[in-house]
């Protein structure tokens, strides 16, 4: 059964939570600066130039400033259990898979509007900028995600539950194609104005969905790496130290 089935079963009714987070806090760091080199294309952080770092730091400051982040998460748990299909690639499956969970949390993060109207102003500008600005907003809408994911985790487990990575559409075998019923489960557009346009893509740009199993028991979870990405053969942006 396609992903997208499932989503557009009676889903809703068996929502138990909601977690809305409004004041979320943008701060740079030497880690998101990291991120940023690697999403520009950098082997290492000693490849940047001068030039290129002083653009990097504006760019954080700028996206701090421009920013109005939101996320909205939901947890459901359907009375019956639910064969959640396998997500991720083959080598992936036995420990990122929604397969055996207890329940799902539907995740929707933003960095709101005004961050899509700084990105089109720069691309006019300056297409260097744009390019590094861009790459900032990504670091920091992940750092976002991680942030909400490492709360729940938290939470969660003082309920002996334990939580799954996050998948989002358009990755492994998580159609794009969800990304309107995910939008609809969560309620996205009016807690948050998320939405989606008719190819599916996010608007805003600069946003992430995604899906977190619940599960009733621990689960091996692997740092995230690239070495078990079946693109890192021909992947730009590979971290350095994955083989």
């Amino acid at each position: 059964m396609l992903f997208s089935e499932i989503l557009g079963k009676s889903l809703k009714k068996t929502l138990r939570e909601e977690k809305l987070c409004k004041n979320i806090l943008l701060k740079p760091s030497d880690e998101l600066r990291l991120e940023v080199v690697r999403y520009l294309g950098y082997g290492s952080s000693s490849d940047v130039t001068p030039e290129i770092d002083l653009l990097i730091q504006k760019g954080m400051d700028e996206i701090c400033t421009a920013a109005e982040p939101g996320a909205i998460c939901r947890c459901f748990f359907p009375e019956n259990s639910i064969d959640f299909p396998p997500l991720g690639s083959d080598s992936e499956k036995t420990c990122t898979s929604l397969h055996r969970c207890s329940g799902i949390i539907l995740m929707g993060a933003t960095l709101g509007i005004s961050v899509d109207r700084l990105l089109n102003r720069t691309q006019i500008q300056s297409m260097v900028y744009a390019l590094v600005l861009d790459s900032c907003a990504t670091a920091f809408i992940e750092s976002v995600c991680d942030s909400i994911q490492d709360d729940l985790t938290i939470a969660y487990a003082d309920k002996n539950k334990y939580l799954t990575r996050r998948h989002s559409p358009g990755y492994g075998n998580l159609q794009l194609s969800s990304q309107p019923q995910l939008l609809s489960l969560l309620d996205a557009g009016r807690k948050i104005g998320l939405s989606v346009t008719r190819n599916f893509l996010l608007t805003p740009t600069k946003s992430v969905t995604a899906v977190i199993g619940v599960s009733d028991f621990h689960r091996k979870i692997e740092p995230v790496s690239c070495n078990v990405c079946e693109m890192r053969g021909k992947c730009h942006f590979r971290r350095r130290e994955a083989s």
